[in-house]
């Protein structure tokens, strides 16, 4: 977004104009945009982000006003729904279709990423032997739908090994390469890793599979980690469908979520729940957002997160996003003791960082970040802990946590 002027009359309230133009002075004034206290660091966006005040006044205002108002429900067909479920929410649609790149009628609202990963393994058409290819890092949500498939009706499942750190996207597109058979006829994987926060060279992998003559090959990506922490536009991925969770890196409501299919291929998808339009193939998308009663006031901070994320500009929160994960993993290189295990490829490398220090168990790294009222997650005993920085985090967020882990890789 040019000129600070506009910049100011969009961003939040709580943004000076004379911060626009000064990135740590926007930022800093940005936080106050947050109720996370000023006394707490919070970098555990990889599980669930912070609403904007603006989000979370949405969705209490929203579901207030519809208390209040039960009664006044009529049921016409020109008023709203009290509840969401049935109707297809263009206006929620739409902002929503313009940051990732597509057009509203190839987009569905669903509760969340892993919704929208069983809409499509229960979707698609699989014959007895046909391959689903995947990487070992899948999460769970993007993973175990797949698995159903290929248990339930004979496909057969193949997880690509990803080597760790990974570090060379070259590797990652010949392993792919050499995993690829003409029986493959569904690339699953990950924009964005969840546990070590790797963006895949997933335009290669692509290019890769379709150059391979699979004209079959289903792709979909898991873009639960990447929507609204990397610029993401799905039509020049070159995806058939592309999965998110927004209340991650995109700061709406916990029970959202959407699911991206392109219009050329959703008539290769059946609709997994059921209602009205489950069949109407001329509603596009929409047949898959047919799942019965949801909370309204949820989409509706839906909406209000994916208008502030467009006011502030998605390539300007991903350079800050960036940037802050960029300085914490130089920081932690200089430090003896700690093994980076995320990527440092500038291409492969965002806000997550994963990372051991010496022998120390990832819950025990975890507590003492929290002594300090520092909140970075657990990975597991071995694993150490994901470091996740957003635009609610600072450099000084950043060298804090630097000289934590020094203190810690000082004391074994």
């Amino acid at each position: 977004m040019a000129g600070g002027a506009a910049l100011a009359a969009q961003a939040p309230r709580a943004v000076s104009a004379a911060a626009v133009d000064d990135e740590e002075a926007f930022w800093a004034e940005l936080r106050s945009e947050f109720l996370i206290p000023d006394d707490e660091v919070f970098c555990n966006t990889a599980t669930l982000g912070a609403m904007p005040r603006r989000v979370l006044d949405t969705v209490t205002r929203s579901m207030t006003e519809l208390e209040r108002t039960l009664a006044q429900w009529d049921y016409k067909p020109e008023n709203p729904e009290w509840f969401s479920g049935y109707r297809p929410y263009e206006d929620v649609r739409a902002p929503l279709a313009r940051l990732i790149g597509c057009d509203v009628d190839e987009l569905a609202l669903t509760q969340n990423a892993t919704v929208g990963m069983n809409l499509v393994a229960n979707g698609l058409e699989l014959e007895r032997g046909d391959e689903i290819l995947q990487t070992d890092q899948e999460h769970p949500g993007g993973r175990c739908g797949f698995e159903q498939r290929a248990k339930r009706h004979g496909a057969v499942w193949k997880g690509v090994s990803i080597p760790t750190p990974p570090n060379d996207p070259a590797e990652i597109v010949a392993r792919f390469r050499e995993a690829l058979t003409p029986k493959t006829r569904v690339l699953a994987i990950p924009h964005q890793t969840s546990m070590l926060g790797l963006v895949l060279p997933v335009e290669e992998l692509i290019a890769v599979a379709r150059e391979r003559g699979h004209a079959r090959i289903f792709i979909v990506l898991d873009g639960a980690q990447s929507v609204g922490q990397i610029d993401v536009d799905v039509r020049r991925l070159g995806c058939d469908a592309y999965f998110m969770s927004p209340h991650k890196w995109l700061l709406a409501p916990p029970g959202c979520g959407a699911l991206y299919v392109r219009r050329e291929r959703q008539k290769e998808l059946w609709t997994t729940l059921c209602s009205t339009e489950w069949a109407n193939l001329d509603k596009g998308a929409y047949r898959f957002m047919q799942v019965g009663t949801g909370n309204r006031s949820l989409l509706e901070g839906l909406k209000a997160a994916v208008e502030f994320r467009l006011a502030l500009n998605q390539e300007r929160v991903s350079r800050r996003i960036r940037s802050l994960g960029d300085r914490l993993r130089a920081g932690l290189r200089e430090i003896p003791g700690v093994r980076i295990l995320s990527s440092v490829h500038p291409r492969m490398a965002a806000g997550i960082t994963t990372y051991r220090i010496g022998e120390r168990t990832g819950p025990e790294i975890m507590d003492a970040f929290w002594r300090r009222r520092y909140r970075v997650r657990s990975m597991g005993q071995t694993q150490g802990v994901r470091h996740s920085l957003h635009i609610y985090n600072s450099t000084r967020d950043v060298d804090a946590a630097l000289e934590i882990v020094r203190d810690l890789a000082r004391t074994g």
